[in-house]
């Protein structure tokens, strides 16, 4: 089943294509849902954490937990609604440093899938080229 949503951006800030068919592309992209990792930075921890959530009814987005194995559940077409939360880790509190969100869309070509990324708004520190190499190193 196509999974599109009506809103998604007509004007992207980044297309590409990833060398890997559909169905592998859609397992990276769920083993990239609600993980973490830690960075040191200049005096203290910050903690950066990855949501993925999956179009639904052309009209919002489910969170990827809800449509499990996504891999039997979605074909051809597939948007999603990527959120990448920074928190710096201090000792007395946990303080929200930036949210990014990303729509993307995945294509089935074959053997190659295509992905176009587009970003919600202007805040966070990251853009397409960052949530590219993301999806590269989650497929490797």
């Amino acid at each position: 089943m196509r999974r599109i949503y009506h809103r998604f951006p007509q004007s992207v800030d980044l297309d590409f294509e990833l060398v890997r068919p559909f169905r592998e592309v859609l397992t990276c992209i769920a083993r990239m849902h609600d993980t973490h990792t830690t960075v040191r930075g200049a005096d203290s921890l910050v903690k950066e954490r990855m949501l993925v959530q999956v179009a639904d009814g052309r009209t919002q987005f489910l969170d990827l937990d809800a449509l499990v194995p996504l891999a039997e559940k979605v074909t051809e077409v597939a948007d999603f609604r990527i959120d990448l939360q920074r928190t710096l880790l201090t000792p007395e509190k946990r303080l929200p440093v930036s949210e990014n969100i990303f729509f993307l869309r995945i294509v089935d070509k074959g053997p190659v899938t295509e992905c176009y990324i587009a970003k919600e708004g202007r805040l966070g520190d990251l853009d397409a080229m960052d949530l590219q190499k993301m999806l590269k190193g989650a497929c490797e």
